[in-house]
């Protein structure tokens, strides 16, 4: 095994052992112990990213979205996993920006 793949291996080891990924993990296993919620979710950042990603007036999309997902997302089990989803998904971006802080690749695109 070359060194970066035993690095990496190791690490995502680690990572899997931390507060943040054991909480998304019980609070994934609670969400599959209702049917069709899952796929709720998954349709609830689906719709998320699109409107992030539409042109126009954002902030009236927004909370429109809001509105429409608040019942949704005062759902306790939805809430806890997305909130433990979040803290993963920082913890991840966390991990790129340290890693592209410490490499130097000098790196220049002139065109």
């Amino acid at each position: 095994m070359r060194e970066t793949d035993q690095i990496i291996h190791e690490f995502a080891g680690r990572l899997r052992q931390t507060e943040e990924y054991r909480t998304y993990e019980e609070r994934r296993d609670r969400v599959r112990e209702y049917p069709g919620l899952m796929d709720e979710i998954n349709e609830f950042r689906k719709r998320n990213y699109l409107m992030q990603k539409s042109e126009g007036e954002l902030f009236d999309k927004i909370d429109a979205f809001a509105r429409e997902y608040e019942e949704f997302r005062s759902n306790p089990v939805v809430d806890q996993y997305l909130r433990a989803e979040l803290a993963v998904c920082r913890m991840v971006q966390n991990i790129y920006t340290e890693i592209a802080e410490a490499i130097d690749l000098e790196i220049t695109l002139d065109m």
